[in-house]
């Protein structure tokens, strides 16, 4: 099997040479200057000097020219008159922001962008903001080729070790009950969708059906009964929960939210893995949230919106963060 897996792979090789190469191509920054997102307020996150007189009905009613003066006016005079300084804000800009769409620990991430923002606020002429923007660059230019390409998100589970309930029937009649609580027409839903055309599932004929998936596992702060609803057709979010289980005492709702299936990480928050979701709001949109253990529950300490802006010269995907919001959670 190993022979030939290895076969293969030398044939896809040596049969398909520019496309194994395009496969190994890093990630470039795109151009300034055909550079437009679809919503304004993107473009100027990444591109405060941005020409927008081939915009079509741009000012009719004066508020885009507002945008646009106000994300100029936060930077020194002169800066979007002179191409090659408005090229490197653009690069900065665009570093920032797309950068933390690729990290794990955005929140981290996030700091040394407050602190280069902070430094560019203070610049009063272009020479100095031209000197901050060759440090910004530096700094996370590296950081954003390094970052591996298709990376998978998660690190496994949320929790290790089965719990068998084999023997404790008092806990199985409170899974059964938090199973029917979730099959509503409210959560999952009863109806069978088990021989959907698009998406049939194997399902266990001999068990009642259900459209709830549930695992339960041992976790640092007790048993975990963590289930989603199942997902058909060309479904892309599905409402999830994480419930704690400790014997004679009601589970308690550590997280839910329509916009899973959740992602697990790498760090860990007050003895419990961290996690993401991305719920897709549109083509080219998703709700990125990142989740830690606050000690109680889980709690957002991070989110934003991810818009895609298109493929570099490479053919990777591209994708700012907008509209930002951040809440620190103290970790022990």
């Amino acid at each position: 099997m190993i022979k030939k897996t290895f076969y293969l792979l030398s044939l896809l090789i040596t049969v398909f040479p520019a496309y194994t190469q395009q496969i190994k191509q890093e990630r470039t920054i795109p151009s300034i200057d055909p550079f437009a997102s679809g919503y304004l307020s993107t473009s100027l996150l990444i591109n405060p000097c941005l020409d927008i007189s081939s915009i079509e009905n741009y000012d009719s009613d004066g508020y885009t020219t507002k945008m646009v003066d106000e994300a100029k006016a936060a930077y020194p005079a002169n800066t979007c008159n002179n191409p090659a300084l408005a090229n490197k804000l653009f690069k900065a800009r665009f570093l920032q922001y797309s950068t933390i769409t690729l990290v794990d620990d955005p929140w981290n991430l996030d700091i040394e962008i407050v602190e280069q923002n902070k430094l560019i606020s203070q610049c009063k002429d272009t020479t100095c903001l031209d000197k901050v923007l060759d440090t910004i660059i530096s700094q996370l230019y590296p950081r954003y080729i390094s970052i591996p390409i298709g990376r998978p998100p998660t690190s496994g589970r949320l929790c290790s070790g089965k719990v068998d309930l084999a023997s404790d029937k008092k806990m199985d009649l409170v899974i059964k009950k938090l199973v029917a609580s979730l099959s509503t027409d409210d959560n999952c839903g009863s109806k069978d969708f088990s021989d959907y055309v698009d998406n049939p599932i194997d399902e266990d004929k001999s068990k009642p059906y259900t459209n709830v998936l549930f695992d339960i596992c041992k976790s640092n702060v007790g048993d975990l009964f963590i289930a989603e609803c199942k997902m058909f057709g060309n479904q892309v979010n599905t409402q999830t929960w994480f419930y704690l289980l400790k014997p004679d005492i009601e589970p308690k709702l550590l997280f839910n939210s329509y916009n899973g299936p959740y992602y697990p990480l790498d760090s860990t928050c007050n003895g419990m893995q961290d996690f993401m979701i991305s719920g897709r709001t549109s083509l080219r949109e998703h709700q990125i949230v990142y989740y830690r253990y606050n000690g109680q529950q889980y709690e957002a300490a991070y989110s934003y919106m991810e818009v895609g802006i298109g493929r570099d010269d490479n053919g990777n995907d591209m994708a700012v963060a907008d509209l930002i919001k951040k809440k620190e959670i103290i970790c022990k």
